[in-house]
């Protein structure tokens, strides 16, 4: 019997049970043993959940996992920061295979961790962590390793995707676009950790650090969420022909890396500019293999328990390797300079070459470079950058 533990039961860890109560026969019988969910560590063991617990454990402290030498697979989805990186060290410590959700955790220690995974021989997945229900991980890593990738443009976040397409295609305000994507539950009653670009933020420094082999924090990602657009700039750039959206781009030249979060004008027929409600979507360009793209749900109980059930079989058919690439060390993080048009909306003057006027305080700008615009742009005023 291989004993699995689950921490964490909220909206992805019921997610994680239910299909793998609705897998576990098929994966048995291919795997020619017994597997179980043998713990569940909880918070509040009263609390009603829409899942059954299936006869596992439940437990509300870390040391009856980890004391437990049956069990050889953790799967993670507290979504807290500190006791997701407490359980996830001491379970590699212990040489249990960990499969995460937690990009917070991944983000802060994404090294540490790593290091601690391969020093130990087991493995450390975390498809779940980046795209939800969208294989981006396995497929970067790849790809990394038989030719270089120059570059990602990708939207990372389903539910900043499903308030800026709720806008474009029903004419909704801000406000009112952030109420249902809570009512859906895609936002938290305080929405900032998306809205703000953070949690992009944080899966973009994942993301980069694999596909360019080299240590990319977040402080080294500009950073700008979506709090400042109105229903005018959306409506007014439809009618354009552009779709806003909140991108994450980081570019490799030479040796040298930048990366930024930031809200972008993309054509509405593109790749990226299509995308859908609570939709992710990446761009990768490299060396050899030109350019591919992923698309997939961004949000949603089953989409991230869907990662993490294939990572699991990954673990169970040891169909990935245990040892990540090499870091580079000599890549130099600069500052975000792409050149680019921007739209803007100022009631104040600027100074900045414009290409042409839309509307009473709305104009398109020269192209300019994104750090010389932002120290441009007067306080209050609105700037999107206009992508291809």
């Amino acid at each position: 019997m291989i004993k699995i533990a689950l921490a964490g039961f909220g909206t992805v860890g019921q997610g994680v049970m239910d299909l793998f109560q609705r897998r576990k026969e098929s994966i048995c019988e291919r795997l020619g043993k017994e597997i179980d969910i043998s713990y569940v560590l909880v918070r509040d063991s009263a609390k009603r959940r829409d899942i059954d617990f299936y006869g596992a454990k439940v437990v509300s402290e870390i040391r009856d996992i980890l004391q437990d030498e049956g069990v050889k697979i953790v799967m993670e989805a507290t979504g807290d920061i500190d006791l997701g990186y407490l359980l996830i060290k001491e379970a590699l410590k212990k040489k249990k295979h960990v499969i995460s959700a937690n990009k917070s955790v991944l983000s802060l220690h994404f090294e540490e961790l790593s290091t601690l995974a391969q020093d130990n021989e087991v493995y450390l997945l975390y498809e779940a962590s980046v795209g939800g229900g969208t294989p981006l991980i396995k497929p970067l890593q790849d790809l990394s390793l038989h030719g270089e990738i120059r570059s990602i443009q990708a939207v990372l976040s389903g539910s900043c995707n499903y308030v800026l397409s709720k806008m474009q295609n029903e004419q909704v305000s801000y406000g009112d676009a952030i109420e249902e994507a809570k009512k859906l539950g895609y936002l938290e009653a305080d929405p900032i950790d998306d809205v703000g670009g953070f949690d992009t933020r944080r899966k973009l420094r994942i993301l980069s650090t694999l596909s360019f082999q080299g240590k990319i924090e977040e402080k080294d990602i500009t950073l700008e969420g979506i709090t400042g657009l109105m229903q005018e700039d959306i409506s007014r750039l439809s009618q354009m022909g552009y779709a806003v959206r909140l991108v994450a781009r980081a570019f490799k030249d030479s040796h040298s890396i930048q990366a930024a979060v930031h809200p972008a004008a993309l054509p509405i027929g593109s790749f990226l500019g299509s995308l859908e409600g609570a939709e992710n979507g990446v761009v990768c360009v490299g060396d050899h293999f030109g350019k591919v793209s992923f698309q997939g749900m961004g949000a949603g109980r089953y989409p991230t328990a869907h990662a993490m059930l294939s990572d699991l079989e990954d673990v169970l058919f040891s169909l990935r390797r245990k040892q990540g690439p090499p870091l580079k060390t000599d890549l130099a993080i600069v500052p975000y300079r792409k050149s680019m048009r921007f739209y803007i909306r100022s009631a104040e003057p600027m100074e900045l070459a414009i290409d042409k006027k839309v509307d009473e305080h709305v104009w398109i700008t020269a192209p300019v470079a994104y750090d010389k615009f932002k120290l441009a742009l007067p306080r209050g005023a609105v700037g999107i950058a206009i992508c291809k």
